[in-house]
């Protein structure tokens, strides 16, 4: 069984890792304090600040159409047996922007640039002040900084999307988002028009929000909603972004039929502590939960394995948050008796599985959602 490989898996995704930050010479998932190494991938005739004087143009041929995630998932599904998952953006920050003239054609708050701000409203600013931003690929394709950006308002450029591959970022439109780029080199800088801009805010509230993504990960899995058991002893006390939003999510699909086997304090909207200490200053995701949804059901991180046990036999359906950090919890589970396809597993890691996972993946029996792919 998957599990039973556990260790040397982990290991061997660890060495991947560790591989990768030696070529960067850095022990960060990309360089930090090095916008240089992202800039560069941006063609120097965009680096425009000043949006006044620049013309207008629909960046949305007609009839353009972006294939739906849940069609792009059921392909990812038949080729390597997972589907795929992204960050999403938490439902309730989602604000109307305005479309109105924005200063900035490009955004200044580049990949890689340290920053001292301790609001995220504040933050935030610059990307409602411009029509595009630069969000380069880092560890891996997906990252909260393009959600950041297209729910401001504005347009991420991402340079090399167009040899992406197929599966990674399944819930953006990557066309459109390729052709956008494509179109302001190859024509020159232009701002996007009214059409422009709300097709792209129409497609994020769509396919790109918490409650979005966790509507497709229940609908694309086929799972049970009487009971679900969400599973992530690592989280209560150390953030992991697509295990975060996915609770998030889910927490506003299935309000009180979600149970938390730990719980991620931080995420409800009534915790009093530090949220700065938290991956990214907390920016974005902690206090997104209502604690009227807070379940009495949780176990301390200490509770002997017997007690999460029972709360799994009792549950109609499983999702393991982040497989990775509780590999030997799937094999308690499973050893108890758990039926393998109640059991939905997120791989959030920057590393992509390779075939020995997705072969192991494929007869686990275990429904898996992955966030990256391989180039």
């Amino acid at each position: 069984m998957l599990p039973q490989r556990s260790k040397l898996v982990g290991a061997a995704r660890v060495l991947r890792m560790k591989l990768g930050q030696l070529l960067r010479g850095t022990p960060h998932p990309a360089p930090v304090g090095r916008p240089d190494y992202y800039t560069r991938e941006l063609d120097h005739s965009l680096f425009i600040r000043e949006a006044s004087g620049l013309p207008a143009r629909s960046f949305v041929p007609a009839g353009h159409i972006e294939e739906d995630p849940r069609d792009v998932a059921r392909q990812c599904y038949s080729r390597y047996g997972v589907y795929p998952l992204n960050f999403s953006y938490p439902s309730p920050r989602v604000q109307a922007v305005p479309v109105a003239p924005r200063p900035h054609f490009l955004s200044t708050t580049y990949p890689g640039t340290p920053h001292s701000f301790t609001n995220w409203e504040d933050y935030l600013e610059e990307y409602r002040g411009s029509y595009f931003a630069l969000s380069t690929k880092k560890g891996g394709w997906d990252t909260f900084r393009h959600l950041e950006i297209v729910f401001s308002g504005a347009i991420p450029l991402m340079p090399s999307l167009g040899q992406s591959h197929p599966y990674a970022l399944a819930h953006y439109p990557k066309l459109l988002l390729a052709s956008v780029l494509d179109s302001l080199i190859a024509e020159g800088p232009a701002l996007p028009d009214d059409g422009t801009r709300e097709f792209l805010a129409q497609w994020s509230r769509d396919h790109l929000t918490t409650h979005a993504m966790a509507s497709y990960l229940v609908d694309v899995s086929d799972m049970s909603t009487d009971r679900v058991l969400f599973l992530d002893q690592s989280l209560a006390s150390r953030t992991d972004y697509l295990s975060a939003l996915t609770f998030i999510g889910l927490s506003e699909v299935l309000g009180p039929q979600l149970v938390a086997a730990y719980e991620p304090s931080y995420l409800f909207d009534d915790y009093s502590g530090d949220t700065s200490r938290f991956y990214g200053k907390g920016f974005g995701y902690t206090r997104s939960i209502p604690s009227a949804l807070r379940s009495t059901e949780s176990l301390p991180i200490d509770a002997p394995v017997s007690e999460l046990l029972e709360m799994a036999k009792s549950s109609s359906a499983i999702v393991v948050g982040n497989y990775d950090a509780n590999r030997e919890l799937v094999g308690d589970l499973l050893t108890a008796g758990i039926p393998p396809h109640n059991i939905v597993c997120v791989l959030g890691s920057d590393l992509p599985p390779d075939r020995s996972l997705l072969r192991d993946i494929r007869r686990s029996g275990m429904t898996f959602f992955v966030r990256e792919f391989a180039s």
